[in-house]
């Protein structure tokens, strides 16, 4: 009897890590998804930094990779986004990327071009 136990508990372990393996799957390929999903730069200037919460205000130029028009949106900061030298009124380029399903600027730099 116990060597019948010992195979059902086997068995159980071997089914439930196959019921695992769709989910594993599906979270990395969404992250995967997520990671790839960025657009390129993107000229703004900044409009209102807001420190404390990491968010910076930018009007932005239309960005046709995201199908997105011409506009002044708040977005967050990347954690490794330093914010330190700008202000608003500042010429940038950025660039979005999207983490837990919402935009992020996760890359910043003043622009001198006219």
């Amino acid at each position: 009897m116990s060597r019948f136990i010992q195979r059902l508990q086997a068995l159980a372990v071997v089914f439930s890590v196959i019921c695992t393996i769709p989910t594993v799957w599906a979270n990395h390929h969404e992250h995967e998804a997520q990671a790839s999903q960025t657009s390129g730069m993107i000229k703004g200037e900044v409009r209102r930094i807001d420190a404390e919460n990491r968010k910076i205000t930018i009007k932005h130029e239309a960005i046709p990779d995201l199908d997105m028009a011409a506009m002044t949106m708040t977005f967050r900061l990347a954690d490794t986004i330093s914010i330190d030298k700008l202000k608003p009124g500042d010429k940038i380029r950025f660039s979005l990327g999207k983490v837990e399903g919402k935009w992020v600027v996760v890359a910043i730099e003043t622009d001198s071009t006219p």
